[in-house]
């Protein structure tokens, strides 16, 4: 079985993410998540799914939905930290944290190496 990360959608959800283009990054992520088996890789990417979800409220300036999906993705992305399938997850919630309180102008960013 390939990898989730060798998906092409897991890229093209990066991609999405770091543009600041939450919504399309949560909607190609979820069609690689929904066939996904249980377990730590699945649960990571439905904390990336949240991750942007939270994102896209505080875009539309949605306070309480923004919260409430910032909380469900700490819960299933603050187990696998500090890195995780070569995301650097503890670097990208605190960037998220930062920008969702005000004090970052410059956008939460993904950061992924492949892992070999």
């Amino acid at each position: 079985m390939t990898p989730f990360y060798e998906h092409p959608g897991f890229a093209a959800g990066i991609r999405h993410f770091n543009d600041g283009e939450w919504f399309e990054a949560h909607e190609v992520w979820e069609l690689l998540w929904r066939p996904m088996p249980p377990g730590d890789e699945r649960i990571f990417v439905q904390g990336l799914i949240q991750l942007a979800v939270s994102l896209e409220h505080h875009r539309r300036a949605n306070p309480r939905g923004s919260l409430g999906q910032r909380t469900k993705a700490e819960a299933k992305l603050r187990p696998l930290c500090p890195e995780f399938a070569g995301v650097a997850v503890e670097l990208l919630l605190s960037q998220a944290d930062d920008f969702l309180a005000g004090g970052r102008t410059t956008l939460p960013r993904l950061g992924w190496v492949a892992p070999r």
